[in-house]
């Protein structure tokens, strides 16, 4: 037991140093973000994707793009990307709750979730949203925990650039219903061709 509680705190230290030396040494000039823009990345059989649209707030680029299918269901897809790990600070359920939502997770889609991507369903009367998202960088779904946080430090104290991003699919369809699994599946499709965009 003692061995363990020295363990910890020597990964405490390393990490509180690394936050130091990261900060001593500044972050330099930033890169601008990037996103892939190649239409052959966001097709998707069965799904019709709307028009791509760019906004930038904060030093961050957010990237949207609305896809409907035949049986009139819709998604959106947002890229938030910047090359500032402090993109992994916010969960992904704040937007809903500053906006006087109710968020639970979404267990069904959370236990089908593979490789960083997870669920969320927020409500508020009679608005319901199934709500998929994944945190990564140029090394895959990290998430925002402490894996991604520690590679973010070592990526400042090593002062290599790296592009920090989140992805978000959000439906209005009802999480148990049919449309809702094809949003997964739509989903796990475009945020593993953003994960092996950035990765490339």
């Amino acid at each position: 037991m003692q061995g363990r509680g020295l363990r910890l705190l020597v990964l405490s230290g390393l990490l509180f140093a690394g936050a130091a030396l990261y900060v001593g040494l500044g972050q330099g000039q930033p890169l601008p973000p990037r996103w892939p823009t190649a239409d052959a990345t966001f097709a998707v059989e069965t799904w019709d994707p709307g028009a791509l649209s760019v906004d930038f707030a904060n030093g961050a680029a957010f990237i949207t793009r609305e896809y409907r299918r035949k049986d009139s269901t819709t998604a959106t897809l947002t890229i938030v990307t910047t090359t500032n790990p402090k993109l992994f600070g916010a969960g992904a359920e704040l937007p809903f709750l500053g906006d006087g939502y109710a968020v639970r997770p979404a267990t069904l889609y959370t236990d089908q979730a593979n490789q960083g991507q997870l669920g969320l369903i927020a409500e508020r009367g009679s608005q319901q949203w199934l709500v998929l998202y994944a945190y990564g960088e140029r090394r895959g779904l990290l998430g925002n925990g402490l894996r991604g946080w520690a590679m973010a430090l070592v990526d400042g104290v090593l002062g290599r650039g790296n592009d920090y991003y989140k992805l978000y699919m959000v439906t209005a369809a009802p999480p148990d219903s049919p449309q809702a699994r094809e949003t997964v599946a739509l989903a796990q499709t475009l945020f593993g061709r953003v994960t092996a965009w950035y990765a490339e």
